[in-house]
């Protein structure tokens, strides 16, 4: 290009054409039937409709530059053939990123391993910013393990179990069905987990990526308060929350409190009006509906699968879709609310200036007593810790004879139990059965 065109063109793209502004970055969107949801915006493509000069334009063009100085337009350059913009090089941004993972997507519902390798490599060595770089690296091992033989032979049988029997309405319950059912064909599987034990800090990742190759699932996020893996199927999704615990009593569900709008969302015009006037009695069952239909709202597209091995080796499973789940639960009287406040209950001050104290939620499991009658002459009723509200996280507080019966007197949970069937002596070199520190960072790659 010649120096006489570049300086024309920068004079017209400078001052005469204003670049329209980038579009900002858009929150994450939901999941769809059969797509990915949104990640952490990458940087925006250059945009591509930018006003450009016009061989007929007459403004700063080389005959009209000639003709006012004076000079002989045949001592010019011919400019005629030279491009109207420089070449520019483009930038990786977050519509390709966006384009790219749609269509890793759509390659999960195929299964190809190594086509999929093959994507991810392609995009690993663009410049990505923080999320996508994460996406690609976090499902870059899940395929390493999904070449594995065992692992692919499993993923297989459980996709196809799963896909010609699914009862949408409570995903978890199908998908650990399924899992346990092929595991237990497969002791050396069922042992990563107890290995798992061993990574310590590292379990809960590590735990995630395995449920993923198992299920051939997507990984999307990293044990937050989101979803962490997508089963991504033609016309379906599910979100799944992975959790891996040493025993059973405090279990992280995730973030949760109620919003101020909590009332107008889940009350009718009339509940409200009692909510406000009605008796005491009123106001506090429909204080303890809210309580629970808040809690359903906000996990109602989740579906837990949480392990939980023990130290003698025992893996325990729970599948839990909680939002229809609970809200049931609670409908049947198996499951009942209690607001309190304690010394140490947290405190805000309001607009007024006045100390507002946060109230504390649990959530109640009740159960007939064994033998007996209450005050009434009606059979007498035990309660224990099922949930619990703490710093603004839910916890899953119940023990594993609570989720037992939980899971036999209300749907949407389901709870199995693997006993470890080796030799006693070789459980302990199983859960030390974990990569060194030189190993991991020294290696020679």
């Amino acid at each position: 290009m010649s120096r006489h065109a570049l300086d024309s063109w920068l004079t017209e793209a400078s001052g005469d054409v204003a670049a329209p502004q980038s579009p900002m970055g858009q929150p994450d969107s939901p999941v769809g039937a059969g797509g990915p949801p949104s990640g952490d915006p990458n940087v925006a493509n250059p945009p591509s409709d930018m006003a450009t000069p016009s061989p007929g334009t007459q403004q700063n063009s080389p005959n009209a530059a000639s003709k006012s100085d004076g000079q002989d337009q045949s001592s010019m350059p011919d400019v005629a053939n030279d491009p109207q913009a420089p070449d520019m090089p483009q930038q990786q941004g977050k519509q390709d990123f966006e384009n790219w993972k749609n269509e890793f997507f759509k390659a999960s519902v195929r299964g190809d391993v190594n086509k999929m390798i093959e994507s991810i490599q392609q995009i690993r060595d663009t410049n990505l910013e923080a999320y996508p770089r994460k996406f690609v690296e976090d499902n870059l091992q899940i395929l390493f393990l999904r070449q594995n033989a065992n692992i692919d032979k499993a993923s297989k049988t459980i996709r196809n179990n799963i896909k010609q029997n699914l009862d949408q309405n409570n995903p978890s319950v199908s998908m650990v069905n399924h899992m346990f059912s092929v595991l237990q064909t497969m002791p050396e599987l069922n042992n990563t987990l107890i290995k798992l034990k061993g990574l310590l800090g590292m379990k809960g990742d590590m735990h995630r990526k395995y449920m993923a190759s198992l299920l051939g699932a997507i990984q999307v996020g990293s044990g937050g308060n989101n979803e962490d893996l997508i089963y991504n199927e033609r016309d379906y999704s599910i979100r799944i929350s992975t959790r891996f615990n040493d025993k059973w009593g405090k279990v992280d569900i995730g973030k949760w409190s109620m919003r101020e709008d909590d009332p107008e969302r889940f009350l009718s015009d009339s509940e409200q009006k009692r909510l406000d006037e009605g008796s005491p009695e009123e106001k506090e069952v429909l204080r303890h509906r809210i309580v629970i239909e808040a809690i359903s709202d906000t996990f109602k597209k989740r579906s837990f699968l949480i392990n939980v091995v023990t130290q003698d080796g025992t893996i325990n499973t729970l599948g839990w879709d909680l939002g229809g789940s609970i809200r049931n639960a609670y409908t049947s009287g198996k499951l009942i609310v209690k607001l309190m406040q304690g010394e140490n209950t947290e405190a805000m001050i309001d607009t007024d200036g006045a100390i507002v104290p946060y109230v504390d939620v649990k959530i109640i499991y009740v159960k007939d007593a064994a033998g007996g009658v209450d005050d009434e002459g009606k059979p007498a009723k035990e309660e224990h810790e099922f949930m619990e509200r703490i710093d603004g996280i839910l916890f899953l507080t119940a023990q594993y004879n609570i989720l037992k019966e939980a899971a036999s007197s209300f749907g949407g949970i389901v709870l199995k139990e693997t006993p470890y069937s080796g030799n006693p002596s070789d459980l302990q070199v199983l859960m030390r059965c974990v990569p060194s520190a030189p190993e991991i960072l020294l290696r020679n790659c």
